[in-house]
């Protein structure tokens, strides 16, 4: 047989075989809309092509074995036995891709979203599980039957593909195993871009709302599978654990403002107060202190988290990192979950996000998609080259300016953020700064300097816009960077980062130097100063909120509270135990609301749409 012609009849036989799976795997989607078609507004022939790529990747994933036994000529066996290795790989694969979906078709409308690993286990070792299947059963016998046949005939057009003989003797056709497994593994990681995708890279292509549909069960259990994810809590019942806490909340307008204000947010990279602040002695910042002080600024402003993947859910959508994982890696991602873009579209705003960095670093676009930005602008928009800072991304002091030049042309009124990067390790600082800059003790100071200075450049320019005036700032930093010194090096301090909200023409309250203020706040706080009376979801409170709630940070299985400024309330989770001699109250409020943070973390519950006005 020549080898062209052997060539074709394999990967014939291969695609022949995969593709029933494919379909099959449509079908499911299908089932899954029938089921649940409230749930996904608007799924059209766009939604389904997505569909059918996250297929793809998944059968990429799940019969990589399969493919690679196929495709490998294979010396040491005979061709019997590798038929019958090929035909129990196979059949566990489909079996395995087929149950997953099935279940989802069958209990998407519990939770409203894939099924992820944690929840998979949840399910299989919840004593409810067994109680309700015989429910299950005789509900959606229909889809049992389904599988059934499905699977009699996808082992049907198996056989009809009758396996090709690869001889290992013949070196050319190892040019078929390796474009195979190539192609294979391109498919599998989603592409050639900088990570292989994941769950939340859905929202790239769909709503948010049809972003489950798109997605494939066996998919998001695989991508889900290292992460243990959260357990729920039941402290308190339902009236008790709302007492103490309620995310549920209404905007309460200020009307310190004029209605329908601009917002710019400048999210620091590494900013930490410990370098930065108008009463820091040790101050690097000359620039950003002479803003803070005629803001609303919050000297001990608190970070979420300890990376830049915990704070952009904590200021965007008010979402802390209490678990091992982050949540925009984590298998909660794929919840349906609010953030300020999506609450100020409701009231007219349009709105951008800015980074320099690839695209696709640290899923930010994906988040800030599903979190409902309108545009989502990174190093390849911003398409130069010649101003990367040959590590992370676009030098600050040019992001900031083209940013600016953008939000030009955005419909007003407008919320846009700009995330700079430049104060990342390892700390680069453009060439014609060098000079400029202040350096310290650290390797961070003069980064931090240098973007002082592109921040000033872009103050300058920002004043010379017609929306100026009519544009409240918010500055904050994603997280403390790092540092050598042992004086700084307590939770006090690791946590610790500037938080201010400014207007050029309204001077705002002044703020206690010793209010503890955390990035989940920023969200309720601002709607409160747009004047917006919308129904959002948020574990933050807003700073005019007269029922102060624990601001809270997470580490090692602990949940720490700021008690003033210094003093931390440690609650251990794993002993369920207070380790502090702090009062009663305090420790229930936390555990109400991680309580809540868990428990509706898992149900997928992160929404106002059970808010009841009286």
């Amino acid at each position: 047989m020549k080898l062209k012609l052997l060539l074709e009849k394999c990967i014939f036989n291969l695609l022949f075989k995969l593709s029933f799976v494919l379909l099959v795997l449509e079908v499911y989607r299908i089932l899954l809309l029938i089921c649940n078609g409230e749930s996904f507004p608007d799924f059209g022939v766009k939604e389904h092509i997505i569909g059918l790529w996250f297929d793809c990747i998944t059968i990429a994933l799940f019969f990589l074995p399969f493919i690679f036994l196929s495709a490998i000529p294979l010396p040491l066996i005979t061709e019997k036995i590798r038929s019958v290795i090929l035909f129990i790989v196979f059949t566990l694969s489909s079996a395995i891709v087929f149950l997953f979906n099935a279940l989802d078709v069958a209990y998407f409308s519990y939770t409203h979203k894939r099924t992820s690993y944690d929840y998979l286990k949840f399910m299989l070792n919840s004593d409810e599980t067994g109680s309700l299947a015989g429910d299950f059963i005789l509900e959606f016998w229909w889809l049992i039957l389904f599988f059934i046949v499905s699977f009699g005939l996808l082992l049907f057009t198996y056989f009809k593909a009758k396996s090709v003989q690869i001889s290992y003797r013949e070196p050319k056709k190892w040019i078929y195993f390796l474009l195979t497994m190539g192609i294979t593994i391109l498919i599998g990681r989603g592409g050639i871009q900088l990570k292989p995708i994941g769950i939340l890279e859905s929202t790239n292509y769909v709503s948010i709302e049809n972003s489950p549909a798109v997605l494939n069960s066996a998919f998001t259990i695989l991508k889900t599978y290292q992460f243990k994810g959260v357990k729920k809590q039941t402290f308190f019942t339902e009236t008790e654990m709302k007492s103490y806490f309620n995310p549920i909340q209404i905007g309460e307008p200020q009307n310190l403002l004029k209605d329908s204000q601009n917002v710019v947010f400048i999210l620091l990279e590494s900013f930490g107060s410990m370098y930065c602040g108008p009463n820091n002695p040790e101050s690097f910042t000359p620039f950003l202190d002479s803003i803070l002080l005629k803001s609303m600024y919050f000297e001990h402003g608190i970070a979420n988290g300890r990376t830049s993947m915990d704070a952009l859910p904590a200021v965007i959508s008010s979402i802390p990192m209490w678990m091992n994982e982050s949540f925009i890696l984590s298998s909660y991602s794929s919840n349906q979950f609010q953030g300020i873009p999506s609450v100020l579209k409701e009231n007219g705003y349009s709105s951008a996000f800015f980074h320099g960095a690839t695209n696709g670093s640290m899923r930010f676009d994906a988040f800030t998609s599903a979190a409902g930005f309108d545009k989502y602008f990174g190093r390849s928009e911003y398409n130069n080259e010649a101003h990367f800072d040959g590590n992370w991304g676009i030098e600050d002091h040019h992001l900031l300016a083209w940013s600016l030049d953008k939000m030009d042309k955005m419909k007003k009124p407008f919320f846009s953020m700009v995330f700079t990067l430049s104060s990342h390790h390892p700390f680069t600082i453009p060439k014609a700064y060098r000079k400029k800059v202040k350096k310290g003790p650290e390797p961070l100071c003069a980064t931090i300097s240098y973007v002082d200075i592109a921040l000033r450049e872009f103050w300058n320019k920002a004043q010379k816009k017609s929306w100026f005036k009519n544009t409240i700032f918010v500055f904050c930093a994603d997280h403390v960077g790092p540092t050598g010194r042992s004086d700084r090096s307590d939770l006090a301090w690791l946590h610790r980062v500037p938080i201010a909200f400014h207007h050029p023409t309204v001077s705002l309250p002044h703020v206690d130097s010793l209010e503890p203020f955390q990035q989940i706040d920023i969200f309720p706080t601002l709607l409160d100063l747009l004047n917006v009376r919308s129904r959002y979801y948020a574990f933050g409170t807003s700073y005019f909120n007269k029922q102060k709630q624990p601001k809270i940070i997470y580490a090692q299985e602990n949940l720490m509270a700021y008690q003033g400024t210094k003093d931390l309330l440690v609650w251990n989770l794993s002993s369920m135990k207070k380790r502090s001699k702090s009062d009663d109250l305090e420790i229930k409020k936390m555990k109400a609301i991680y309580q809540r943070y868990t428990n509706d973390l898992i149900e997928n519950k992160m929404t106002p749409q059970d808010l009841i006005i009286f």
